[in-house]
Formats: C-alpha cells, sequence, structure tokens
C-alpha cells in the first residue's frame, strides 16, 4: 500500500513553528510526487515567512509542470535550479538582504527516477535493501569533518556550529547554492527530516525505528522519539581531545520538527 505523509511538531521552546513540510501527488499524474520541507531559520527573524514562501511557491510551480517535463529528469533538473535560483532573488529583494531565511530540501519522484534538491541541512535518507542511506550531504559548517573521515556523522551534532548553514535561501544571493542528486526509483521508502529530528536521534535510531514500527505510524515516531524522548545522548571523550570547539548535548524538543515519507506501492 503507497504511503504519503507529512507531519510536524513545534518543540518544547520555539514559540513558533517555522517548519513547512509538504507531500502531494501531481493533479495530472498521481505517479509523479513532491516532497518538501524547508526550515525557516530560527535565528533570524520570522523564518515562517521565508519557509512559507518558498514552500507555496514550489508547490505552485509543481502543480503547473506538465507531466512530460516533470519525468525529463535532466531537464528538470535545470528548471528546478532556475526557479528556485529566481525565487531567492525574489524573496531577497522584496524583504531585503540579511533579514529572513530558510533551509530548503525537496524530492520529486517521477517515472524512472527521483530528484534530490537541497539547499542548507535537512536532510533526504532512503531505506533500501535494509540499508539506510543518507542522499543529501548537509551544507553546514561541520559537514567537512565527516566528509573528510575526522568525525562520526552522529557527532557533528555536538558542535555547537552545527546549526551554522553554509546554504541557505534569502539572506543574501550568493548563499543560495543549490546540490542535486538523482537515483533511481529502487528504494523501499524516501523521507526528508529537518535538523529539529536529525540533531536529537541518531541514524542508528532511526534504523531502529524501521524495523520495530509500523510504516504508517514511522514518520510520527521520529518526530516523538527527537522532541519526547531523552536519548541520553553525551559528548564523546575523543570529540574534546581532538578538538578545541565548543560543544552542547542537543536536548529534546529544542527546536521545531518536521519530516515528510514517500513509501511507493510494492
Amino acid at each position: 500500500m503507497e504511503l504519503l505523509q507529512t507531519r510536524t511538531d513545534i518543540g518544547l521552546v520555539r514559540e513558533n513553528n517555522e517548519d513547512i513540510v509538504l507531500a502531494l501527488s501531481h493533479p495530472k499524474n498521481k505517479a509523479i510526487k513532491l516532497l518538501l520541507a524547508a526550515d525557516g531559520m530560527g535565528g533570524r527573524e520570522k523564518g515562517e515567512i521565508a519557509s512559507t514562501f518558498i514552500a507555496s511557491s514550489i508547490q505552485d510551480w509543481f502543480i503547473k509542470k506538465n507531466s512530460k517535463t516533470l519525468n525529463d529528469t535532466e531537464k528538470l533538473e535545470k528548471l528546478l535550479r532556475k526557479h528556485i535560483k529566481t525565487l531567492n532573488t525574489k524573496f531577497i529583494k522584496k524583504n531585503g538582504q540579511d533579514k529572513m531565511g530558510t533551509t530548503l530540501i525537496l524530492a520529486i519522484v517521477n517515472k524512472n527516477h527521483t530528484l534530490i534538491a537541497n539547499v542548507g541541512d535537512s536532510r533526504a535518507y532512503i531505506y533500501q535493501k535494509k540499508e539506510l542511506i543518507q542522499i543529501s550531504e548537509d551544507a553546514s559548517n561541520v559537514w567537512n569533518y565527516y566528509k573528510h573521515g575526522k568525525v562520526k556523522k552522529d557527532d557533528l551534532r555536538y558542535f555547537a556550529s552545527n546549526s551554522i548553514v553554509t546554504s541557505c535561501i534569502g539572506i543574501y544571493p550568493e548563499l543560495c547554492r543549490i546540490s542535486f542528486t538523482k537515483i533511481e526509483n529502487d528504494y523501499d521508502m524516501i523521507f526528508l527530516l529537518t535538523d529539529g529530528v536529525t540533531d536529537n536521534i541518531t541514524d542508528k535510531k532511526i534504523k531502529r525505528l524501521i524495523h520495530k514500527v509500523s510504516p504508517k505510524y514511522l514518520l510520527s515516531s521520529f518526530i516523538y522519539e527527537a522532541v519526547y524522548v531523552d536519548q541520553h545522548l553525551h559528548i564523546p571523550r575523543y570529540l574534546k581531545k581532538k578538538y578545541t570547539e565548543n560543544y552542547v548535548v542537543p536536548f529534546p524538543g529544542r527546536d521545531n520538527a518536521s519530516g515528510c515519507i514517500y513509501i511507493p506501492e510494492k
């Protein structure tokens, strides 16, 4: 049975939910899907304005595109890159520089491929052949520590600078750096999660939940664990010995937590 679902939680600290998540089928071709998570930047004013703008604009763009265009993955990537850049310029022109911003991750599932676009540090995962695979790369201040094999990925959450993104929509034109990844549609599920989820639950916990929880309740379980359950996280000793950095231990519910999931019918 096919599953297409979104969930969001304001968390335990924030006064507003600045996350926007979407998951929908194209009105003229139900086989084509859009999944999207826009995480308004909490360190700036009114991040929900930026996330709402980008989410609604891309939803409108997706609905108006015809099936032929959306099923041409190479053409789709070029058009989507241009559209996101245009939206970034339009948003900054209207609201000013260094004001409001949002991260963005989205997936468009077409006939043969899934195209993932990422601006920021929300994450796209697939579950395939009993393995959890992160498809996107975090555009964050500390991702290179992991990329170059210096730090375990699940330990990036302890760096105080982990929340500093190196790409976003809004703020400045040059920060709109978009990375694209194209994958085959041979996965068991795909899901997008904001950092309010992934900063609090490890990949190991995500995988355990996939094995344990019914697909219908899986996304809710990710978010519930991130917001309401003490994960007993602690800073590994090797980090303190290796780097003279400021460290923090993420606590449950410190941020809005959101995601969307698509499980194709088998």
